[in-house]
């Protein structure tokens, strides 16, 4: 059997390279052949590929997707409306994300939704074309439970069962398949504060105006703690260089990102981590660490601490001061997470439903 993956698979994201790679494994420890959707503008990334050892073939990518028997989308959050409502931005969200899923369905051939999360749905064509392939899927998993009520609430009938995030597998899949990756050192005596830095210009601002005076009266009070700075997708020296600037007199150590599990070690070490994303908080709660989560999208990312039973540790970038945010590091410190067993087993569904 050949299987093609596709999902957010287009940038350097972080969590999305993880859902890449670890779905890629699982089908081939089934022993099936693994292909990723190659479309030379909206297909695999050049970042995916390399750290996936794979050779596009974006020339012919639609041959590639004729020889493959079934199409597994793989987790992530993209069965959702673009945030910004910019010229083109719902077609480019459509060619990116849902294309190859009309191919698949054209042709009669089978689609695997594996722990996504969606909605809110509206009237406009995404949504519309969206409940289609959702409708039409052989197996529908979602992440949380307000996924399938966004989708019942939208009209889709058909059986959805309610897993978790396939990021909560990472914990398992490091142990057995990269315990070659070194460990993270920070000095001794020292406690590591990972500040994760987003280069959106307004998360950006929300961050200096909000967040950043936060960490820095944490950092004043609490000086056992050195501060790091790290980000979850590739950036610009540039972009370093400014959130570097914002804490001047701070020395802050930079994490450049680009392999994703050295980048996993360094939250593995973490004693807090303060985050807009929600992927570099999952995986620091499945390694214990203290996470303080401010998204700027916060609907996905409330909805995994809600299911983890930490609601009090996200606030939405938009709904939160910086007196409270100061509040939160200093009443969270030295207080891990403890990621539920039963939803790491309900995570590992996800691969059970897997084509073989």
């Amino acid at each position: 059997m050949r299987v093609m993956l596709h999902g957010a698979i287009n940038m350097s994201n972080y969590g999305d390279y993880l859902f890449a790679e670890l779905f890629g494994n699982a089908i081939k420890k089934f022993g099936a052949e693994v292909e990723y959707y190659a479309h030379p503008k909206y297909g695999v990334s050049d970042y995916f590929a390399k750290y996936l050892d794979y050779i596009p073939d974006r020339t012919h990518y639609k041959k590639v997707m004729e020889k493959c028997d079934a199409l597994v989308m793989i987790s992530g959050g993209y069965f959702i409306e673009p945030l910004r409502k910019r010229p083109f931005a719902e077609f480019r969200r459509i060619q990116r994300y849902l294309a190859p899923a009309y191919y698949f369905l054209n042709a009669g051939k089978p689609i695997y939704i594996l722990g996504v999360g969606a909605g809110p749905f509206t009237k406009a064509a995404f949504s519309r074309k969206s409940k289609k392939i959702l409708e039409y899927a052989k197996v529908l998993t979602v992440r949380n439970e307000e996924s399938k009520h966004f989708c019942r609430e939208y009209g889709i009938k058909r059986d959805i069962e309610v897993t978790a995030d396939t990021a909560l597998l990472l914990k398992e899949y490091m142990e057995s398949e990269k315990s070659n990756v070194k460990p993270f050192v920070i000095p001794l005596g020292r406690k590591m504060l990972l500040f994760h830095i987003d280069p959106q210009n307004d998360v950006k601002e929300k961050m200096r105006e909000i967040i950043i005076p936060a960490v820095k009266r944490f950092l004043d009070n609490n000086p056992d703690y050195q501060l790091y700075l790290a980000a979850d997708g590739v950036c610009s020296n540039e972009v370093y260089g400014e959130f570097a600037d914002m804490f001047e007199g701070y020395l802050p150590e930079i994490l450049k990102f680009d392999d994703p599990w050295v980048f996993t070690r360094q939250l593995e070490c973490a004693d807090i981590i303060v985050t807009t994303k929600l992927h570099a908080g999952i995986v620091g709660s499945l390694f214990g660490r203290s996470v303080l989560s401010f998204p700027f999208v916060p609907n996905k990312t409330t909805r995994f601490y809600k299911q983890i039973g930490e609601s009090g540790r996200c606030k939405a970038l938009s709904e939160v001061g910086s007196a409270e945010a100061y509040s939160m590091l200093e009443s969270y410190k030295g207080k891990g997470i403890t990621v539920p067993a039963e939803l790491i087993d309900r995570a590992r569904i996800n691969f059970a439903y897997l084509p073989h």
